[in-house]
């Protein structure tokens, strides 16, 4: 006990030194320098995930739950892509499976681009590409030659291409350029069987997201990740928090002793009595190989100085970080929370429906402009619609539209009959085109003959929208 105050005293009178009479030499001071900034009570400096390069974002996508569940649900959604082929003589659509004008060939094309994927798990590849790095390559095999002047009909495969493996070579010739040849003179495919591979430009087609960095690489987009590299970093490290604690499941706070002196009150534990109480809870803990109890070889108080998860916020935290990313991505924030918290959620199916409405039908009417200026199907006579009408969720929208439809050509027929609107503003409310010869007439200024033929049109129309 003796040896034990002895030591204790010492310190005492080392913390009253005047340290201004302490000399460090450089190489301690050197060593001070060297201690991990962890070791400090400091307000910390942030540290970023990195997206220095693209690889990085792929590495995201893959180890990111929030980022992965957020861009599959976009992906997910634009796979249920329907096509359907549009007469530009006449104006009839019909649905590619019944789509036979060409022998079947966009139909087999589309229905199964290549020998590996299905056309849905293609659109689901294109989309996820296009999501995680900012575009979409898809290469088109054609034979030798015909690069400058081909359709669908001489595509043989379509292939994703890796974003992050593909480069394109510039002209420096863009601002009076007519045609894509004239901007890119190839593509590079990097890494294809451990060398690079030329591709033809016209054979590439590229999907790309907004980008205004005017620099060599302006043809290229910029993945929307970029802008959330803060919430999705915070998503990791509170991942990693909770892992941490759930590993360390013991208590997280301080022991301190509890031995007692008749002169001195309590007294502090020497170095060796901290190793054996060091030892004792070594093995202490809730796992598997750890005990759930434990016997001190020292009398000891604990003092809590660690965080729960609920005191760190945690799950608030990655809540509200995913709801960043999908408010950026275009996802309803009740999607994200339900990919990523399951469970069940109240108005799901219309978050979905806005999903549709706001984001993927938008999106896709942009991809296939792109899509059929690749296919050149314009001078087939043709163009390739993608539709979303098939799904349960909008045929309600449908159903609702029919509806309202219904109700507003009574409402305009009632207002024809009595006088209030002429025939061509009831033909316009009821999305038929107008009349020239009795068009501006009120149903006053009719002849018993011209009454008669429009009632039997009314009839006719009637019995149409009740069937």
């Amino acid at each position: 006990m003796a040896n034990r105050l002895k030591k204790w005293y010492d310190k005492q009178i080392l913390k009253t030194v005047d340290k201004s009479s302490i000399t460090v030499s450089s190489s301690a001071q050197n060593a001070l320098r060297l201690i991990p900034p962890s070791t400090f009570l400091t307000t910390g400096t942030p540290v970023w995930q990195n997206f220095s390069e693209l690889i990085y974002l792929l590495d995201c996508y893959y180890s990111n739950p929030v980022v992965n569940a957020i861009i599959n649900i976009k992906a997910e959604a634009f796979a249920n892509l329907k096509f359907k082929v549009k007469d530009l003589k006449t104006g009839e659509i019909i649905p590619l499976e019944q789509y036979d004008a060409d022998g079947g060939k966009l139909r087999q094309l589309l229905k199964k681009p290549n020998p590996l994927q299905t056309g849905s798990e293609w659109l689901r590849q294109l989309k996820v590409n296009y999501e995680v790095f900012g575009n979409g390559f898809v290469y088109g095999m054609i034979p030798i030659g015909w690069e400058n002047n081909f359709t669908y009909q001489d595509i043989e495969v379509l292939n994703n291409l890796p974003p992050y493996c593909v480069s394109p070579v510039l002209t420096g010739n863009w601002l009076t350029a007519t045609k894509k040849k004239e901007i890119i003179s190839k593509y590079v495919l990097k890494n294809f069987n451990n060398k690079n591979k030329d591709l033809h430009p016209n054979t590439v087609m590229h999907f790309n997201n907004v980008n205004i960095r005017f620099d060599r690489d302006f043809t290229i987009g910029k993945s929307d990740l970029l802008a959330l590299v803060k919430p999705i970093t915070n998503i990791s490290k509170a991942y990693e928090a909770r892992n941490v604690l759930i590993e360390k499941r013991g208590p997280q706070g301080a022991w301190t002793s509890e031995l007692k002196d008749d002169v001195m009150g309590s007294v502090p534990m020497d170095d060796d009595q901290i190793a054996d109480v060091q030892k004792a809870f070594s093995k202490y803990g809730i796992m598997d190989d750890q005990y759930t109890q434990v016997i001190s070889p020292m009398p000891l108080k604990f003092q809590k100085t660690g965080f729960s998860t609920k005191d760190l916020m945690l799950f608030e935290e990655v809540e509200s970080d995913a709801i960043a990313i999908a408010t950026s991505k275009g996802v309803p924030e009740l999607l994200a929370k339900y990919y990523v918290q399951g469970g069940t959620f109240e108005n799901l199916n219309a978050s979905e429906k806005r999903l549709y409405d706001s984001t993927i039908i938008p999106e896709t009417e942009d991809f296939m402009l792109n899509f059929n200026n690749y296919f050149n199907t314009e001078s087939l006579g043709i163009e390739i619609i993608g539709s979303y009408e098939h799904l349960n969720i909008l045929k309600a929208n449908k159903k609702e539209e029919a509806e309202t439809t219904e109700k507003h050509s009574q409402t305009a027929e009632r207002a024809f009959r009595s006088g209030a609107i002429n025939y061509n503003d009831y033909l316009t409310a009821i999305g038929l085109p107008h009349n020239e010869t009795i068009g501006e007439l009120r149903i006053w200024d009719l002849t018993p003959e011209q009454q008669a033929a429009i009632n039997k049109q009314l009839i006719t129309e009637n019995n149409g929208n009740q069937n």
